[in-house]
């Protein structure tokens, strides 16, 4: 069973999303609040596998809430899905890299919020089609990779590059480690390693990172 909080100050969009997830056999609704502090004190004291949160919260930003609940260890491992009434890419970059799992709109279809719910929980990372296009957010401000150029991150070895390419495409430590022909173990030391590398704290930072500099700007070989 997937515990899920709701954090939105408009009584009625999270009336709506109790309504979609909480019809859902394996997903349970157990706290709803109006702003961050309230979204944080509840987190702490039911630890709730996800926490759906609007951006714009009284006092607050829904990035600072994931921060917040990043930096603890006690709440760290519940997944952060920021809501948003419309889509931008840049943001939903920022968001990962401020610590959350997903990034959704309020205005999508019930069927894709049950599922972003279902992938977040079970340790992926939701981004929407536009941020896997090539564009300007995807760089920083360090301006746009050079084409033909072999994009990276300066640090890594050759293999912590390939399991954050493919982990940015989506795969999970056992499919890159079939991909790759490793033992999960052994991708999970990549992943561990490089994480540490980078001074991230988690998958989902990771994933940013890889778009962000440009070392992920098509799709993989042999993912569809």
């Amino acid at each position: 069973m997937t515990t899920i909080a709701l954090c939105d100050p408009n009584l009625l969009i999270r009336g709506g999303l109790r309504a979609i997830l909480a019809g859902e056999p394996d997903i349970e609704v157990v706290a709803e609040v109006a702003d961050g502090e309230q979204a944080l004190r509840t987190v702490r004291r039911l630890r709730p596998d996800l926490l759906f949160t609007a951006l714009d919260l009284p006092g607050g930003h829904g990035f600072e809430v994931a921060r917040a609940l990043a930096r603890a260890p006690e709440t760290r491992s519940t997944g952060v899905v920021f809501l948003a009434q419309s889509f931008d890419p840049a943001l939903a970059v920022q968001g990962l890299m401020a610590g959350g799992r997903a990034f959704v709109s309020t205005g999508d279809p019930p069927r894709r919020l049950v599922t972003a719910a279902r992938a977040v929980a079970a340790g992926y990372a939701v981004l929407p089609p536009a941020v896997l296009a090539d564009g300007p957010w995807l760089t920083g401000s360090g301006g746009a990779a050079r084409p033909g150029a072999a994009p990276g991150v300066p640090g890594l070895t050759g293999r912590e590059l390939e399991v954050l390419r493919l982990m940015a495409a989506g795969m999970s430590n056992a499919e890159i480690a079939g991909h790759l022909s490793l033992g999960e173990a052994t991708v999970k030391s990549h992943v561990s390693r490089l994480l540490g590398k980078l001074g991230l704290r988690n998958r989902s930072q990771a994933i940013a990172c890889a778009y962000r500099t440009g070392l992920v700007t098509v799709p993989v070989p042999g993912r569809g």
